[in-house]
């Protein structure tokens, strides 16, 4: 598959499409793309990115790290189709990236790429967008287990989850069959614990964390603030109050409680 046609397919915005292009043009894509494979290794990645980084010079918006990341998930097409992947869970899945430069021009106005810490799951080939969901191959104590995302675009009425956990488990056990039987889990803020007081009970979150046997909560972290108050300053007072979710939780918050992240095993 080709830069261009992967763009088109994954709806990248046209503004960061033109810039894309240009570069994977330049001279200096052409000195590095023998150096990109590393992206596409979990174990590998981080230095790869470090490397990267630094001999591209420049990037305010990351679009030259995105280029090379961009042109590693077109040559991943590949494998998925000796796999026998449909086209639809590609696209899906190498939409993340469409997504998180939407996510970063909501949060701080700004039409860039600043998730390059996360993609090496989908340009790796252990993570996959099926329907609503995101499913990522993982082991814990030596066996394989599948940790559930939550991508913002996400609509979780029931009816989407059940479509989108029905297809992963028919997905797994067709092309990864050792991950066709095993345990689901998730790590979100969704899963706090604290949701159930701040929102009404016939909430699709409520809904979706009945799904699961919440086992920890992890009270270190702020996660929730990106996603619920759509900011990464953690100043309470400043938090906006435009949907009851925000109004409920700022209020809690500001009284002293506090939200964690839950960790939960999915109830089949």
């Amino acid at each position: 598959m080709n830069l261009e046609t992967l763009c088109n397919g994954i709806n990248l915005q046209p503004e960061l499409k033109n810039e894309v292009l240009d570069f994977y043009k330049s001279e200096t894509f052409y000195n590095i793309k023998d150096r990109i494979n590393g992206l596409k290794n979990m174990k590998t990645e981080a230095a790869a990115r470090s490397v990267l980084k630094e001999q591209l010079g420049e990037d305010e918006k990351q679009v030259k790290l995105l280029t090379c990341m961009l042109v590693c998930a077109a040559e991943q097409y590949e494998w998925y189709q000796e796999k026998s992947i449909p086209d639809s869970v590609f696209f899906a899945t190498m939409r993340c990236f469409t997504r998180f430069i939407s996510e970063c021009e909501k949060i701080t106005g700004i039409l860039a790429f600043d998730r390059e810490w996360w993609t090496a799951r989908q340009l790796s080939g252990i993570l996959f967008r099926i329907g609503e969901l995101e499913y990522e191959m993982m082991h814990e104590n030596n066996a394989p287990v599948i940790s559930m995302h939550i991508p913002s675009d996400s609509v979780l009425t029931p009816e989407n989850c059940d479509r989108s956990i029905e297809e992963a488990n028919r997905f797994f056990a067709e092309y990864f069959p050792e991950y066709g039987n095993c345990k689901y889990i998730c790590d979100s803020w969704l899963l706090a614990p604290e949701l159930s007081a701040l929102l009404p009970a016939q909430s699709n979150i409520i809904a979706f964390q009945k799904r699961f046997t919440v086992t920890s909560v992890d009270y270190s972290g702020m996660e929730y603030t990106e996603w619920v108050f759509k900011t990464r300053k953690h100043h309470i007072p400043d938090f906006p109050e435009q949907t009851a979710l925000q109004k409920n939780m700022k209020k809690y918050l500001l009284d002293g409680g506090k939200v964690g992240n839950g960790f939960g095993i999915l109830n089949h």
